[in-house]
């Protein structure tokens, strides 16, 4: 008799439930592809019948070890978290655990977990590589497992990757206030050695240089993508005695503390300044008036990098190394003054 999961269902269960061939599920189960529909009555029946694969049975046969590993941001971050859940929901219907470990802004442990999650065995790992040095990026062909990073790569590293197209959305958002008569714009940006931080700027950038009109130099703010650079950045461009009638905020944290400088100094949006941001979270509907917004599209970025990854961990190859760029999109919302009427 077939010894039964942890659930008491075995995979013949969830055949007899679907009216697949256990080749089927099993393939779906192990990462391949599979028909959309097929899909959707695979993960339907494994969630009403709460079937949970062997993975004791199944690394006895396979040397696997259904584990994947995940290095991303610090964990309470909206961001963070929307990515995580994905990783894990979509990762354990494919029969998979997830080890997690969050740098935490403390980016030279990064490297010695990366090791310690390989030696401690699993299949594929998931990472967030922090812009910094090139001491201390993770390169992934030198790892002994696939890999697949998501949204800071900046291309000299050769291997698979997720990205968001951080240029497109923040050109959008720009273009946006240019359009409604703006041209006294000034961006609070994050890190400068980090990628997305710098295809943020490339958009504002592009953008302002598209419609002719020049970036001052005291508009451009330093923020490092944490809440005290947004509320610094606004108390610094509050004291200009030409002040800007917009301003970009490049990521979530910084939207937070700008929105905090922006209460405290008695600033009103959008009469006094404009104001847009790049992360559509909570904030930019709880605020008034809410924010006008660039949202990533997160659970496909998700997705799609566990999808690629589960390819490589079963020895599809194929295309590596391959990039996938989505597209964010922009929320129109009220914080935005129209300066041509």
């Amino acid at each position: 008799m077939k010894k039964k999961d942890r659930s008491g269902t075995t995979i013949k269960d969830v055949a007899r439930e679907t009216n697949l061939a256990i080749s089927t599920i099993s393939k779906y189960m192990n990462g391949g592809t599979v028909r959309k529909k097929n899909q959707e009555l695979i993960e339907a029946a494994v969630k009403k019948l709460n079937y949970f694969p062997n993975n004791t049975a199944r690394w006895l046969r396979t040397s696997k070890t259904y584990r994947v590993g995940v290095i991303a941001g610090i964990v309470n971050s909206p961001h963070t978290s929307a990515i995580l859940n994905e990783i894990e929901k979509k990762l354990r219907d494919h029969g998979y655990s997830v080890s997690f470990f969050s740098f935490d802004e403390n980016l030279d442990k990064t490297k010695e977990y990366v090791e310690y999650m390989i030696s401690n065995g699993v299949d594929g790992m998931l990472i967030t590589i922090p812009g910094n040095t090139e001491g201390q990026l993770i390169f992934p062909e030198n790892l002994r497992i696939p890999v697949v990073t998501i949204e800071e790569n900046s291309g000299v590293i050769q291997g698979d990757c997720v990205q968001t197209s951080c240029t497109q959305g923040a050109y959008e958002i720009t273009e946006h206030l240019i359009k409604n008569g703006h041209s006294s714009i000034a961006v609070i940006e994050g890190r400068r050695n980090s990628l997305t931080a710098s295809e943020r700027m490339k958009g504002y950038f592009r953008a302002m240089e598209d419609y002719g009109i020049p970036v001052r130099p005291e508009y451009v703010v330093q923020g490092d993508y944490i809440y005290q650079g947004g509320y610094l950045g606004i108390h610094e461009l509050w004291k200009l005695n030409e002040k800007p009638t917009a301003v970009f905020v490049t990521n979530y944290d910084m939207s937070m503390g700008a929105m905090e400088a922006i209460y405290d100094l008695g600033i009103r949006i959008p009469e006094q300044l404009s104001v847009v941001v790049f992360d559509d979270f909570e904030l930019s509907v709880m605020v008034n008036p809410k924010l006008t917004s660039v949202r990533q599209p997160l659970a496909e970025l998700a997705d799609a990098a566990c999808e690629l990854l589960l390819r490589r961990m079963n020895g599809d190859e194929s295309d590596y190394p391959k990039r996938i760029r989505m597209m964010p999109s922009c929320i129109y919302r009220e914080s935005v003054q129209d300066l041509n009427r």
